[in-house]
C-alpha cells in the first residue's frame, strides 16, 4: 500500500471509528457508551502453539496475570487468562495492530473474535468463567523474543478490559537456504555439468602436483547435473538412482568409486553431488543422496537451488549469479519480466506518483465500513512510489532511493518501515506484493531501476531489481 492511501485510510479509519461510536446503543451520551475499562496486567505466558494452515498460521498466546496456572483451561489459583488466536504468515508473530474477525475469516492480521474463538477467563480458586472476545485492537510489538501486548478489547458480556502485558516467546525458524554466492569451478563432461559453488570466503587453488589448496572456512557443493550438450538447460533435476549413472532430468547423488590411472586400482571417495565443510585448509564431506536441484536463468544471472532432505536435517541451498562459463547458444539472455496488465489504482501526491501495478487476477476494492482496502484472487502487485514534479509520469530511467520516504528527482522511492502516533506501519512505498486468495504480504524492493516509456497513450513502466524484474504495458488514468 503506498503512502498517500494509506494517509487516506487512517483518516477514514478515524472518522469510522468516531461515527461507529455515536451509532453504537441507545445510551444517554451524559452517562458514556461504555462501561469503566478493567485495567489488567498479564506477565506470565502459560503457552504458545503454533498452526500451519494452507495459507497463513493460527498464532495462539496464552497469557495469564501472576495469580494463575495451569493452561488450555485447566486453571487454579485466583486471576484471569488471555488466550488470543492471531493470524500471520511468517513463522513468528509479527508486529502489527490486529483487528478482531469471526471465526472461519483466516486472513494474515486478524485475531478470531466470537465463538470458537479467542477468550478471556476469570479463575477463582479453580473455578472458571469463560467469556468470547467480541472486538477490538490488539498492538503487538517486540524485540528480541520479548513481547508487549496491549489493547482495549470489548467481551461477549460487555465488559471491557484494558490489556498491558509483557512476555517472552521464542519461535522456531523455519529452515533457510544457505546462500552460496561464488563459483569455485565450472566443468562440461560427457553428459555432465559440474560445479562448485561456494560460501563468501572460501576459495581453492589448484596446485602444480594437481593436488588443492583451500582457504577460509565455511561450505561449498559439488553438483553434477546432466547435460546432453555440455549446457546448463533450466528445469528440475532429480536425484539418480545410482552414484555415477546420471539420465536425463537427473543430477547426480554422492558416492565412493575405484579408478584405475595405470598403476593399479584406488578407491576414490566422495564423487558426484556433495556437501563439503573447509576449515583450516582440510575439507570433509557429506554425500547428497536425495532430493531436486532447481535451474534458473534470467538474463546472465543463475539461480541454482538445492533441497534434500527434511525438517532440521534439511540441506538447503541458493546460488544467484553469473557463471560466464555456461551461456545457452539458444537463449539471448533477455530479462524475464513478471509481467503486469492491470492497474489498481493511481495516487497523485506532493512529488510523488504512486501506482499499484497488478497481474490480471488480482484486483482490490475500499472497504467504507472497515477503511481498509480488500484484495481478492492470486497472484501478484507491484506498488511504485515515483518522483513527479507536476502529478505526472515522466519517461526515463528512474533510480532507487537512497532513504526510505526521501524521494528526489530522477528516483523511485525504496521499501521501508514508518512510524507514526505511536504506531507501526510496515511496507510502504516501493514493495512487491503476493496476494493468495486475497491474504497480501510484502517484500521491499531496496534497488534497482524503473524505466518509463510512453507511446501514444501506452506506458511502458519496468522494473529491474535484485528482488523483483516487473514490467506493465498498458493505460493509466494520470
Amino acid at each position: 500500500m503506498t503512502e498517500s492511501m494509506k494517509y487516506r485510510n487512517i483518516i477514514l479509519a478515524a472518522a469510522a471509528a468516531v461515527l461507529a461510536g455515536c451509532a453504537k446503543d441507545a445510551i444517554d451520551p451524559m452517562q458514556g457508551l461504555y462501561p469503566k475499562p478493567e485495567d489488567i496486567k498479564m506477565t506470565k505466558l502459560l503457552s504458545s502453539p503454533v498452526e500451519k494452515l494452507e495459507k497463513v498460521r493460527c498464532f495462539t498466546v496464552e497469557i495469564a496475570t501472576e495469580g494463575v496456572n495451569g493452561t488450555d483451561g485447566n486453571y487454579s489459583g485466583t486471576g484471569s487468562v488471555l488466550n488470543i488466536k492471531f493470524y500471520g504468515d511468517k513463522y513468528y508473530l509479527d508486529n502489527a495492530t490486529y483487528t478482531s474477525a469471526a471465526d472461519g475469516t483466516v486472513k494474515k492480521g486478524f485475531y478470531v473474535a466470537g465463538e470458537g474463538g479467542s477468550t478471556f477467563t476469570r479463575v477463582n480458586s479453580g473455578n472458571t468463567e469463560i467469556i468470547a472476545l467480541d472486538h477490538g485492537g490488539i498492538s503487538v510489538s517486540s524485540e528480541n523474543g520479548v513481547y508487549s501486548i496491549s489493547g482495549a478489547i470489548w467481551l461477549a458480556n460487555s465488559d471491557v478490559i484494558r490489556l498491558e502485558s509483557e512476555v517472552e516467546i521464542l519461535y522456531e525458524p523455519d529452515p533457510e537456504p544457505v546462500k552460496l554466492v561464488n563459483v569455485l569451478s565450472c566443468s562440461r563432461n560427457p553428459g555432465l555439468v559440474s560445479l562448485q559453488l561456494a560460501q563468501e570466503g572460501i576459495s581453492s587453488t589448484l596446485n602444480p602436483d594437481w593436488s588443492t589448496s583451500w582457504t577460509g572456512e565455511g561450505y561449498y557443493l559439488a553438483l553434477d547435473l546432466y547435460s546432453p550438450d555440455g549446457y546448463l538447460h533450466e528445469g528440475t533435476y532429480r536425484a539418480c538412482a545410482t552414484g555415477g549413472v546420471v539420465g536425463e532430468g537427473e543430477f547426480g547423488i554422492g558416492y565412493d568409486t575405484t579408478v584405475d590411472f595405470g598403476w593399479g586400482p584406488m578407491e576414490m571417495k566422495d564423487w558426484g553431488t556433495c556437501w563439503w565443510y573447509v576449515s583450516n585448509g582440510t575439507t570433509t564431506a557429506q554425500k547428497v543422496l536425495s532430493g531436486t536441484v532447481t535451474v534458473e536463468r534470467d538474463g546472465n544471472n543463475w539461480t541454482v537451488e538445492l533441497k534434500s532432505g527434511e525438517g532440521k536435517d534439511m540441506l538447503w541451498t541458493t546460488f544467484t549469479g553469473a557463471i560466464p562459463e555456461l551461456t545457452d547458444p539458444d537463449s539471448a539472455g533477455e530479462i524475464k519480466y513478471k509481467e503486469l496488465s492491470k492497474c489498481l489504482s493511481v495516487s497523485p501526491n506532493t512529488g510523488i506518483l504512486s501506482l499499484q501495478l497488478a497481474t490480471e487476477d488480482v484486483s482490490s476494492e475500499f472497504n467504507t465500513a472497515t477503511s481498509q482496502i480488500i484484495y481478492s484472487g492470486s497472484g501478484y502487485y507491484l506498488a511504485i512510489d515515483i518522483y513527479s514534479a507536476d502529478g505526472t509520469l515522466s519517461p526515463g530511467e528512474y533510480k532507487a532511493s537512497a532513504a526510505g520516504g526521501a524521494v528526489g528527482e530522477g528516483e523511485f522511492g525504496i521499501g521501508f518501515d514508518t512510524e507514526m502516533w505511536g504506531m507501526q506501519f510496515f511496507n510502504w512505498g516501493t514493495c512487491w506484493w503476493t496476494v493468495e486468495d486475497g491474504v497480501t504480504s510484502a517484500e521491499k524492493v531496496l534497488d534497482g531501476t524503473i524505466n518509463v516509456s510512453v507511446d501514444g497513450d501506452v506506458y511502458t513502466i519496468a522494473l529491474v531489481s535484485s528482488t523483483v524484474n516487473a514490467r506493465f504495458i498498458g493505460k493509466l488514468t494520470l
